[in-house]
C-alpha cells in the first residue's frame, strides 16, 4: 500500500517546489510615491475615500492640517514594494509596515519597466 502513495506523495512536492519558484522568479514591483503623499494605515478607509475624490480631498485637506488616526501625509518620497494593486489604489511595504495610497500618487520606476521589457 505504500508504494501505492509513493507517486502522489512525489507529484505533491513536485506540486509545491514549483508554487516557491514560480514565486521566487517574479521581481517585486517597485514604485516611487511622490513627495506628500496622502497615505492610509487602514485598507477600508483608503477604498472608502478612493471612491469619491471629493471625499478623498477633504480628507487629504485635514491630514495636511493634522494627521488622522487612520491616514497621514508621507513628508518625503519614497520608493516602496507594490503588495497588491487595485483601480485605485496600492497596497504597499513601506519600512516593514503595511500602508496604502491613491494612485496619483505613484510613479512607476524606470528600472523596473526595463526590466520587464527585456524578459
Amino acid at each position: 500500500m505504500s508504494n501505492y502513495y509513493r507517486p502522489l506523495r512525489l507529484w505533491c512536492c513536485a506540486s509545491v517546489f514549483c508554487c516557491f519558484t514560480t514565486s521566487a522568479e517574479q521581481a517585486p514591483v517597485i514604485v516611487s510615491l511622490m513627495e506628500n503623499s496622502h497615505v492610509c494605515n487602514s485598507e477600508t478607509e483608503t477604498a472608502r475615500l478612493a471612491e469619491n475624490e471629493q471625499l478623498q480631498e477633504m480628507a487629504r485637506a485635514l491630514v495636511e492640517f493634522k494627521a488622522t488616526k487612520f491616514c497621514f501625509i508621507l513628508p518625503t518620497a519614497a520608493s516602496v514594494q507594490v503588495l497588491e494593486q487595485h483601480a485605485t489604489y496600492i497596497k504597499f511595504d513601506y519600512k516593514s509596515q503595511i500602508l496604502y495610497t491613491f494612485a496619483k500618487y505613484i510613479q512607476v520606476q524606470t528600472q523596473v519597466l526595463a526590466q520587464e521589457k527585456n524578459h
